[in-house]
């Protein structure tokens, strides 16, 4: 199943995120909008029910709310920058578990 990028093949993100996003989202507090700006920017986007599922494993957000694929987009790009800014040796690619 491919999408607008291609970002994705089945579970596995198979794009690398630019280092400018990844240092957009270093150090503490909110990054909003470098997190909008960048899925504006890559065109990023994936399957919406897999993206859906793998936040819902984080207990951060409500049934209502993972109803936004927008927003679950924001929320997966900005996890997964902020796990490459903290670990900059971590390469592993973003597999979409549930």
């Amino acid at each position: 199943m491919a999408f607008k990028n291609d970002w994705f093949e089945d579970r596995q993100m198979v794009q690398d995120l630019p280092q400018e996003c990844i240092d957009d989202m270093k150090g503490p507090g909110a990054k909003d909008d470098a997190v909008a700006y960048w899925v504006e920017e890559l065109d990023f986007d994936g399957p919406a029910w897999l993206i859906r599922e793998h936040l819902k494993g984080y207990g951060a957000w409500d049934k209502a709310q993972l109803c936004n694929h927008q927003d679950n987009l924001q929320r997966l790009l900005w996890i997964h920058a902020s796990d490459l800014a903290e670990n900059p040796g971590d390469d592993l690619p973003l597999y979409l578990a549930y």
